[in-house]
This record gives structure tokens, sequence and C-alpha cells, in this order.
């Protein structure tokens, strides 16, 4: 494998691992086997409590056997969870399906970063700025995935997980096909601590690493906010006067949005741009709440590009902060792990707040949030480009 070989095949393994052809549709999906509404929350709960519990584990796992071996799993799994939707369409076959699938994510999340971190240092690839690439080629090859996803649904409710299927096994084909880790890697890796010791290890390069706090402190605080507000958007539709048959179309455009949040991110010429996205994007749940569509629209597109920018600068902030390749599948497993607990905590509260304050208060406060979060950030940032 060459240099130009290693950027290719990485980036088709990621693009392929998608899941955008059967998303839009998998609560059409559950409804159309009469599942109910509490059966959907459950099922939610089973996929984040399997990917929770064995978040630590696998990446353990993969720093003592191999982040290869790991990836090739947690892909055979995703493809197994599929065909359980296909082949055992009920209420216990889609919570096997949940939970292989929970687990599949636990897997892949710190060994893939981690497997090709490693191969692009072995073939002199720069991840960082690869992993930006993909993200945006993923964003818009997922668009066109979406596009297609209802059409599909409509021909027969099971063709967006068969084509998902087919994707998925042509990354996994892919995987399988890729060099082994380097021979001294594996070494370390077989002589590194057992499962206690290096807990206390990168638990404890986590917590003297004040930036990295911050940074996931800051980032999962504003995409948890984000993400629990793309569920009232149709609220929001709905005041604004906005028709359902554009609603389709709306959530239609978040992947090519989300894109051009990749590249505002990208370009250092767009600093100015940046600046203003950041800080007018906590004011965007005040335009939200004018319900007026063109402020709505506007408010949209500003938290699509503003949930990508963040989402993309803490994931290459834990790349650059990764010191020890031999333990660092269960790095980013316990920064995910402490991700959950932390996203968890947010929802909680959001939700009680739902229930005690209005529509309206709640949005108001997000704003307050958001923009004190933003004006700390850019004091700290301040302080360490002055070298405080």
């Amino acid at each position: 494998m060459n240099k130009k070989k290693c950027r290719a095949e990485i980036c088709l393994a990621t693009i392929f691992s998608t899941q955008a052809l059967f998303t839009p549709v998998k609560t059409l999906f559950l409804l159309h086997f009469m599942m109910q509404t509490q059966d959907i929350s459950f099922l939610k709960f089973v996929f984040t409590f399997a990917s929770f519990v064995f978040e630590l584990p696998s990446g353990y796992f993969s720093d003592k056997v191999g982040n290869k071996i790991c990836l090739v799993c947690s892909r055979f799994l995703m493809i197994m969870s599929l065909l359980a939707y296909c082949m055992f369409p009920y209420f216990w076959g889609f919570v096997a399906a949940n939970l292989i699938l929970g687990i599949a994510n636990a897997w892949e999340s710190g060994a893939v970063d981690s497997y090709f971190l490693i191969l692009c240092k072995q073939f002199e690839v720069e991840y960082s700025s690869l992993k930006i690439t993909i993200k945006k080629i993923s964003y818009l090859f997922n668009f066109t995935l979406m596009a297609i996803s209802t059409l599909l649904y409509s021909i027969n409710p099971f063709l967006p997980f068969w084509g998902t299927i087919i994707l998925m096994t042509i990354s996994l084909t892919i995987i399988i096909g890729m060099p082994k880790e380097m021979e001294s890697t594996r070494a370390n890796k077989a002589l590194s601590s057992n499962f206690t010791q290096n807990s206390k290890v990168v638990l404890g390069k986590i917590v003297h690493n004040k930036c990295l706090l911050w940074k996931m402190f800051y980032t999962i605080t504003c995409t948890a906010i984000y993400i629990l507000n793309f569920e009232y958007y149709t609220v929001v539709f709905q005041k604004a006067g906005i028709g359902e048959k554009i609603i389709g179309p709306i959530y239609s455009t978040f992947m090519i949005i989300n894109a051009l949040g990749i590249l505002v991110y990208q370009k250092n010429n767009f600093l100015v741009l940046k600046k203003l996205l950041l800080i007018v994007a906590p004011f965007s749940f005040v335009m939200l709440i004018s319900y007026k569509v063109p402020l709505v629209l506007l408010a949209i597109f500003i938290q699509q590009m503003s949930f990508s920018y963040y989402n993309c600068d803490l994931d290459i902030f834990i790349i650059n902060s990764i010191d020890d390749l031999t333990t660092s599948s269960y790095y980013q497993s316990m920064i995910s792990f402490v991700n959950i607990i932390y996203r968890m905590i947010i929802t909680l509260i959001i939700t009680a707040s739902f229930e005690n304050l209005s529509f309206n208060a709640n949005y108001i406060g997000f704003t307050i949030i958001l923009f004190i979060a933003y004006m700390i950030d850019h004091v700290l940032q301040r302080r360490l480009k002055n070298g405080h």
C-alpha cells in the first residue's frame, strides 16, 4: 500500500459505513410494524445502554488485541443488526437489533480513529486533514442517500435496510483487505497494563488536560442543546405556519449545511466568518421563537453549521491530543464514556426544564447559556494564545 491508496481506502471504508440510508425511515419502519411511541423510546434506551456498558471494555480490548480486529467485528455486528431488523420484524427482534447495534457502536468508537491514525503514521499521511476531507464527502454522500431513502421505503420498507447492508459489506471488505497494524505497535499493546491500571493512567491524562476538559465541556454543552432542539423543529414549523410538505426538503438540506460548516472550520481565511458564526449561533434560538419563516430558516442554517463545526473541532482536538498509540483506543473510549454521562445529565436537565418552563422561556435560556459559554471560551482561547 502506498500513500495515495492509504488515503483512498480509509476514505471509502468510512464513507460506506454510513447509516444515512435507513436512519430517516427507521421510525416509520417501526410504526409500520405496529410499534408504539413507548416501544420506540425503549429501543433507543436499549441502544444507548449497550453503547454505555461496552464503551470502556471495547476500547481496552482494542488496545490489547488490535484495532483492526475490533473494527472488523464492529462492521460485522452492524450488518447482523440490520439483518435482525429485516429477518425478525417484531418487538424482540428490534430489541436484539438495537442491542447489537449499540455494541457495534461501542466497538467502533475507540478502534476506528486509532487504527486509521496508526496507518496514516505508517504511510506518512496527515490524518487530521484527511478526516476533515472525509467528513465533507460523507455529508454530501449522506445527503444523496437521505434523498432516496424515502423513495426506496415507499417501494418496499426493507429496501433502505438491505441497501445499508450492501454498503456496510463493502466497507467491511475494504477494511479486511487493509494492512495490519505495525508489529512494534501490536507488541507494545500486548505488554500494556491491565484494565484497572489503564483506567487510572488514561483517566489521569484526561483529568490533567485542562484544555481537553474545557473543550469537551463546552462542545458537548452546545451540541447537546442543538441535538435536543432538533426534536422541537416541528413545533416551531407548525407555529411559523410552515407546511408539512416543505418540512421534508428542509431536513434534506441539513447534510449540505453540515458540509459547509466543515468547510468553514477547515479554511483559515474564514476566520472572520468563524467568529461571526459562533457569536450569532446562541441568538438563533431567539430567531426560532420569532416564528417568522425567514428568521426560522436562517436560525436552522446557523444551528446546523455550528453543530458540524463544533463536532469537527472536538474530533480533531481529541485526535491531536493522543500521545500514546498503545492506549489510544481506550483513551478515546474513556472520552466517549465521559461524554455519554455528561450528555445524559444535560438531557435530564433540559427535559425537566421543558416540564416546568414555557417553550419560549427555555429558548431564551438556551441563548443565555450558549452566549455565556462562548464568551468564556473566547477569553480562555485568548489567554492560551498569550501563554497564560
